[in-house]
């Protein structure tokens, strides 16, 4: 009889250590087992926690000091504690060594024939746990009359964690579960136990593609198949009403010694559903306007491309309106920005009605939307789409006691005739709806081959303006950016000048003092020939980009991401090798359209950084969200700092910033030495100003061949 008692206990003693292992891992758990002196009776731990506080495998009966020297003094103090008083202890740890801070939660908890267990947890992976973990005692000495007492403290253990947990054999039992995983069940444990492989579910498993998920992929019988553990498996269970209750899972085999198949398996469920559905709003967010509800310029021209790859498979046509409002800004002036809002809703209602099933319609930004017409057959079927949506338009929209009507200039292009690419056909469809513009507004035309932006009639100055250009009237003059360590080029900033036989180089107007449509005209000109410069030098292996500064305000809409796609075509200069210095608005009256800009020239593979200011518009906040590679400090700022403290202490925080951000940070209009040690010493990467020459072209690099 003695014999049958100690080998029952030898074999269940063995069976709840494996079990509580495999608890360790899941939880990330040391486990201590000590006698009353704080001598040690058995370690079971994680292995990344054990070896990250110095814990190597100890004789039992080796002092507490030498298992854990770190925690030593505040795990004795609190053992005492306990062993005075009866009650458990909870302490909190804090270690910083060179990985870093590692915060640590403790459970002291004394248990019958004086031992006690000392759990210890790495907060920082699940704070919301609940650290009441009662452990498992194993003593050999016992005799079978602790087989109860040792699972009571696993039921105690596996109860504590705030993960569902369900213990299942190879055969398809249901050996335990925890109150977590009841909850997430909506059963009691004693009824999830009594399932069995084959009984019916109560609840349809599904896969993040919303379709029911085969069982040879559930994360159980992908590890009894296998052997091997699997983590963070995503799976919805669908009960039958309600929404899906999304799920993280984790599966863990239980072997035995020289067997390589598991006799269990340890499953862990975490409820992400909420997790979930943030991921789902923000990726609405990304690719849909935020006042229409419309897709935006990004998913617009994703559905774009992929028309145009089924379009070169069958055969048929793709249609691209792009339509701009007329009068759009006499209503926002008349009536306010809220009503102007109200009537951007209506009209993106209208327009999404007037099209067929399959058919998408987008803001491109402002009062610029987009529509796309895949799997057509003719020109002719687009045209009567477009004759819908303008009668559709024009038809009086009550907002409030104000009745409004809608008219538009709309210019079409279509796939393959005017344009293979996307980027092609968006900017044909835009120059022709400036060819409507130009005849009088409210009407429809198709792109034509011989049309060009610059057909658009003007008032006669501005006229003169955007073609000095290509007259030779206005220049490019480079500034170098140089790197402030070394003070080697690792950028070429252009600029505009004029000039004229037998006068003095003048400096162009700012864009603040242009109109939106002529400052976006000179910025296409000036990337143009700045990137055809830049195109030849590319070709001898220089790696340093030109730098075109541009207002904020000029990146809502479309023009800009068209100009540079444009002239990136027409020059073959690699994306990379452009880099947009963006002004920040004072007043930002579209900020996720910029934006949304900003994300659209990422994607482009252009390099961007952001000129701020004090007085700009831009949040600190809105800096982590924005695809920047480096920050320009402007010379006024900068400047002010070398005699104003509170401006120094700015500029210094915006640094640290910037640093945290992972951005450049360049400083403008450096002239002299003194100077420049100032901005370095603020923490300044790269810089710009008269200290260096002024060319005509980007000169090649000495290490350029």
């Amino acid at each position: 009889m003695q014999l049958d008692s100690e080998q029952a206990l030898r074999i269940a003693t063995e069976r709840y250590r494996s079990w509580l292992r495999s608890i360790a891992d899941v939880a990330k758990v040391v486990f201590i087992l000590v006698e009353s002196a704080g001598n040690l009776i058995e370690i079971v731990s994680d292995f990344a926690l054990q070896n990250r506080l110095g814990i190597e495998q100890f004789e039992p009966g080796t002092p507490l000091q030498q298992v854990v020297p770190p925690l030593a003094e505040s795990l004795l103090q609190s053992l005492a504690i306990c062993r005075h008083t009866g009650h458990s202890q909870i302490i909190e740890h804090t270690i910083d060594d060179s990985q870093g801070v590692l915060l640590l939660k403790t459970l002291i908890t004394r248990h019958q024939h004086n031992s006690y267990s000392i759990a210890i947890k790495n907060a920082h992976i699940e704070r919301s746990l609940a650290l009441k973990l009662e452990s498992i005692a194993s003593d050999q000495r016992q005799t079978v009359a602790l087989l109860h007492e040792m699972d009571s403290r696993y039921r105690t253990l596996i109860d504590s964690l705030s993960e569902g947990v369900v213990f299942i054999s190879r055969e398809g039992q249901i050996l335990a579960a925890n109150e977590a995983a009841a909850q997430l069940f909506r059963r009691s444990v004693a009824d999830i136990c009594k399932w069995r492989f084959g009984d019916p579910l109560w609840f349809q498993v599904i896969g993040e593609d919303l379709q029911p998920m085969p069982m040879d992929r559930w994360p159980l019988f992908v590890t009894l198949d296998s052997g091997q553990p699997r983590q963070a498996m995503v799976a919805g269970i669908v009960f039958p009403s309600g929404n899906p209750l999304w799920l993280e899972v984790n599966s863990r085999p239980l072997l035995r010694p020289g067997e390589a198949k598991p006799y269990a398996v340890v499953l862990s469920f975490f409820d992400i559903t909420v997790r979930k559905q943030l991921a789902a709003e923000l990726l609405h967010r990304a690719f849909h306007d935020p006042l229409t509800a419309l897709p935006n310029r990004s998913l617009f021209v994703d559905r774009l491309d992929t028309a145009i790859r089924q379009a070169r498979r069958t055969g048929d046509l793709v249609a691209v309106f792009f339509l701009d409002l007329d009068g759009f800004k006499e209503i926002n002036d008349a009536y306010g920005h809220e009503t102007g809002d109200r009537f951007l809703q209506g009209v993106a209602h209208r327009l999404s009605n007037s099209l067929r099933d399959g058919d998408t319609v987008a803001r491109f930004g402002g009062d610029e939307f987009t529509i796309l017409l895949p799997s057509l057959q003719t020109a002719e079927d687009a045209l009567r789409v477009a004759e819908r949506v303008l009668e559709e338009l024009q038809r009086p929209m009550q907002i409030d006691r104000v009745s409004l009507k809608a008219a538009a200039s709309m210019g079409i292009s279509l796939y393959p005739h005017d344009g293979q690419e996307s980027a092609t056909l968006l900017r044909n469809a835009d120059q022709a709806m400036y060819r409507v513009k130009s005849n009088g507004r409210n009407g429809c035309q198709f792109f034509r081959t011989e049309m060009n932006l610059t057909l658009v009639r003007r008032p006669p100055r501005e006229e003169a303006r955007v073609s000095a250009l290509t007259a030779g009237v206005l220049r490019l003059r480079y500034r170098p950016l140089v790197e402030l360590a070394s003070e080697q080029v690792v950028g070429w900033m252009a600029e505009l000048y004029r000039q004229i036989a037998g006068t003095r180089p003048e400096d162009c107007p700012s864009e603040a003092s242009l109109g939106d449509e002529l400052a976006q005209q000179i910025f296409q000109g000036l990337v143009e020939q700045g990137c055809r410069e830049l195109s030849t030098l590319a070709a001898g292996r220089s790696d340093a980009p030109l730098v075109v500064r541009i207002d904020g305000r000029h990146l809502v809409g479309n023009a800009v991401l068209l100009s540079v796609t444009g002239a990136l075509e027409k020059t073959g200069l690699a994306a990379h090798l452009l880099e947009l210095d963006v002004l920040a608005p004072n007043s930002l009256v579209d900020g996720a359209a910029l934006t949304e800009s900003l994300w659209q020239l990422h994607r482009l593979g252009v390099r961007l950084s952001l000129s701020a200011s004090p007085l700009s518009a831009m949040p600190l906040l809105q800096l982590s969200q924005l695809p920047l590679t480096a920050l320009t400090l402007p010379e006024p700022l900068w400047r002010r700092s070398m005699e104003d403290k509170r401006t120094a202490s700015f500029c210094e925080g915006l640094l640290a910033i910037a640093d945290r951000l992972g951005f450049l940070v360049s400083a403008t209009g450096i002239r002299t030495q003194a100077e420049l040690r100032h901005v370095k010493q603020l923490g300044c990467q790269r810089g710009q100003g008269s200290l260096w020459t002024l060319g005509s072209q980007p000169p090649k690099r000495e290490d350029s061949a």
